[in-house]
């Protein structure tokens, strides 16, 4: 099973916060069937060590019925022995977010819009899910501006020949801070030019840490480019029961194994 890494925000902006999904987990419906479709999904939730929100989710077309089934073994058509009320689930996808690094894990692309939906519907809010760019290559060609920066710097040999340190330990006549996290903002600078901004910080990577870049596509939606996040899935193998179903817990387990490392 293969997990494909995402962003999660709130109207398209900020990070979605472990307050937020304790508020899905208290009130999100456990059964959710989107107007106009024809999937019905039956939903779990959890928080984890007081960090990540789980979701697991049974689902299948509520819609589609014969009033007949074929035996196997004598290869006759019997009648249906549930009714066009009964649904029977056979399929399943999950998902992951950490919210302390942002990331959302999810096992079937596929459901995004779904699990956006399911999230919003829930607590009233405008998520969405944001790509993870393997490159600032890759980034810059998605992008028609940058918009900003948010980046922490780190009081090390690298990172001490700028005054920053000194500025804030006077503001507040303190020792001097291990790390100062910034937010640097923009008016849209043109995707070329803001490129040279990005090479430096790699020349430089040494005296950043969690660097992010902010900018906006040609449909003005904000996408960010984050220069740890280079691995964009995670590979678990559960094993499936005698009716191709995964437990729901093995690949909780498997997964948070993963993302514990």
């Amino acid at each position: 099973m293969r997990f494909g890494t995402f962003l999660l925000r709130v109207d398209n902006k900020q990070e979605a916060s472990l307050d937020d999904l304790k508020r899905v987990c208290e009130i999100g419906l456990k059964r959710f069937q989107p107007l106009g479709q024809k999937n019905l999904y039956m939903i779990e939730t959890d928080i984890i060590d007081d960090r990540y929100f789980w979701l697991s989710c049974d689902y299948d077309d509520a819609v589609i019925f014969k009033d007949y089934v074929v035996n196997q073994e004598t290869g006759e058509t019997e009648p249906n022995p549930r009714s066009k009320n009964q649904v029977e689930l056979k399929k399943q996808f999950f998902v992951c977010y950490d919210t302390q690094s942002h990331f959302l894990y999810i096992s079937d692309l596929g459901r995004r819009a779904t699990l956006t939906a399911y999230l919003s519907d829930s607590i009233q809010k405008n998520f969405s899910i944001k790509n993870v760019y393997a490159s600032v290559d890759e980034f810059c060609e998605r992008i028609k501006s940058i918009r900003g920066f948010k980046y922490t710097q780190v009081n090390n040999i690298f990172g001490r020949a700028s005054d920053i340190f000194q500025q804030v330990g006077d503001i507040w006549g303190l020792d001097l801070p291990s790390k100062v996290q910034l937010k640097v903002g923009y008016d849209d600078i043109p995707a070329h030019e803001g490129r040279a901004l990005t090479d430096r910080f790699h020349r430089k990577r040494e005296e950043f840490q969690e660097v992010i870049v902010i900018g906006v596509d040609d449909e003005g939606v904000e996408q960010t480019f984050d220069f740890s996040s280079v691995i964009k899935r995670i590979d678990i193998s559960p094993i499936k029961d005698e009716n191709e179903q995964y437990d729901p817990r093995e690949v909780r387990e498997l997964l948070l194994a993963e993302l514990r490392k």
